[in-house]
């Protein structure tokens, strides 16, 4: 058989409720002396390193943001031949030289795989890489044509690699004037166009300072800098003639260029 026994109920007594209350006063006076200390904490955060924060960030973005690299920048690698290029010598020149010695128009078909190696190599055009021009040295040029645009790539190094982007639209006008049309110029995946306008037209400005009879230099830097349509005639000093491009038509990884004759040279 089971056996219930039954307990006094427990009845608080007053010494309880008094401990009670004492204890209730007691947190409370420990969350009113550590609030002010939290309070504070909170308000240095957001003074102080919240900013900090903020400021490593942006940094950080900004970092990213300029060294990012392109997909389709593919740079061609150097052919280490120390021979004159072929494209130069059996196509490029002989293309002129047979136009000009005709005195007729001619046309001129630019492909951009050649383009690009026939630059990348260097020997051929008389120079080597890397190039220094006014404390900025630049590598690893890449030109793509498409059926729009004209695009330029190329390594800036300023402490670090940062891939510089042009992109341009030239084209002639009814005038037969012709104009680069320069729409952006990027650093990594940073628009920078105003800024390159400014540094690459005081470079561009005194380099052409020192070549005072080469007009069509001045004109081109015009063009660089303030998109200034300008008349496309270019000295071929060999042949001591003129020549003016007067068509401009693009394609998928090739250009072809018209000339026709422009005037001796004096």
């Amino acid at each position: 058989m089971f056996r219930f026994e039954t307990k006094e109920a427990f009845v608080p007594s007053a010494a309880h409720y008094n401990h009670i209350l004492w204890l209730g006063k007691t947190e409370c006076g420990k969350q009113a002396m550590i609030r002010p200390g939290k309070t504070k904490r909170r308000v240095f955060f957001c003074a102080v390193c919240m900013p900090i924060c903020v400021v490593v960030a942006s940094l950080t973005v900004l970092f990213v943001l300029f060294t990012h690299t392109p997909g389709n920048y593919r740079p061609v690698q150097a052919s280490g031949s120390e021979e004159v290029s072929t494209y130069l010598t059996h196509e490029l020149a002989t293309g002129f030289h047979n136009g000009i010695d005709a005195c007729e128009p001619f046309e001129i078909i630019v492909r951009q795989d050649k383009l690009n190696q026939l630059i990348v190599d260097g020997t051929s055009l008389g120079w080597s890489w890397p190039i220094t021009l006014h404390s900025i040295t630049f590598h690893a040029p890449v030109i793509q044509i498409t059926p729009t645009d004209l695009t330029l790539m190329g390594k800036v190094d300023l402490g670090i690699p940062i891939i510089v982007t042009l992109v341009g639209r030239p084209r002639l006008t009814d005038k037969g004037f012709l104009e680069l049309n320069l729409e952006k110029v990027k650093a990594g995946a940073v628009n920078i166009t105003g800024l390159a306008r400014n540094i690459g037209g005081s470079i561009m400005a005194a380099e052409v300072a020192n070549l005072a009879q080469d007009q069509w230099l001045k004109d081109l830097s015009d063009a660089f800098i303030h998109n200034a349509p300008y008349d496309p005639v270019f000295p071929v000093p060999p042949y001591e003639v003129y020549i003016r491009l007067t068509r401009v038509e693009s394609y998928d990884q090739r250009m072809i260029l018209r000339f026709e004759p422009a005037g001796k040279m004096k």
